[in-house]
């Protein structure tokens, strides 16, 4: 696999948050990663993705991990440090940017999850390696809000963890909701 020639990777899984981190980031030239791991909605989420990098005009790279068995939705533990060290892998050193926000309640969406990584990083590249999590003080309410000021296409983004079309009853269904009657 050909190694961007950016120093800032964004893990974009096709939904409003990392749409947003890529909007964010886009005056930065960031090639996007995608991750399938065997997500039930591997199929939506590389679409939704690829359409949003295709808006804003950043490359756009698969990386594909076998053997795992995430469940069918809810927390996945370990995944956000699995899509680090994926998008790491790819990187060839440089900037990773996650679009984790406040008020998941998971573990690796926290400040201090990310701080963990940073240390990591610091210690293993010497500061030349990174995370950033621009939206780590942001709640989701915050983070759509953001995402409409910025432009994102919210009509090309995906949130439902398990099916195509959204089920209605998982958490990121239950948050899309709400904030679509905000909006």
């Amino acid at each position: 696999m050909k190694r961007p020639a950016t120093d800032i990777c964004v893990l974009l899984s096709g939904g409003v948050d990392s749409a947003l981190v890529l909007a964010m980031l886009s005056n930065r030239s960031p090639v996007s990663v995608w991750v399938d791991y065997g997500q039930p909605v591997a199929d939506v989420e590389r679409q939704a993705s690829r359409a949003i990098a295709n808006h804003f005009g950043s490359p756009w790279m698969e990386v594909v991990i076998k053997g795992l068995a995430p469940p069918a939705s809810g927390e996945f533990l370990g995944r956000n440090d699995l899509l680090v060290a994926a998008a790491l892998s790819v990187a060839g050193g440089g900037f990773v940017a996650i679009g984790t926000h406040a008020g998941t309640g998971y573990a690796d969406c926290s400040l201090a999850w990310a701080g963990s990584w940073q240390a990591l990083l610091d210690a293993q590249h010497g500061g030349t390696a990174g995370l950033l999590a621009p939206l780590s003080n942001l709640d989701k309410a915050q983070v759509y809000e953001l995402a409409v000021a910025n432009g994102v296409p919210i009509e090309l983004t995906h949130s439902c963890e398990t099916t195509a079309a959204p089920c209605g009853s998982c958490s990121s269904c239950a948050d899309r909701r709400l904030l679509d009657a905000g909006a």
